[in-house]
């Protein structure tokens, strides 16, 4: 279930509601129980692996598997270890 954010235009208050995706209820403020209620847009957590988050970057820093490989000390998971490989031979 979804979890947005709104701030109480009433209280101030920054509230954060679960809420089904097809809930087309008027959320109310669970602090003064108001519903002037404004959504603001979230951050968002996407899980990736460690060669996903490194691909997603390689194209910004040509040095960046270089430089992750002296700051790990050596210790890299395999797969991780393989994408920085790639990432030195283009």
């Amino acid at each position: 279930m979804p979890i947005y954010e709104y701030r109480c235009q009433d209280c101030e208050q920054l509230v954060s509601l679960f809420r089904g995706m097809f809930d087309e209820s008027t959320p109310s403020c669970p602090e003064c129980g108001q519903s002037h209620l404004k959504r603001y847009l979230s951050k968002v957590s996407v899980v990736k692996s460690d060669a996903d988050r490194a691909r997603d970057v390689s194209w910004v820093d040509k040095d960046l598997a270089r430089r992750l490989r002296n700051k790990s000390k050596g210790k890299l998971s395999p797969q991780f270890r393989d994408t920085l490989d790639r990432m030195e031979s283009h």
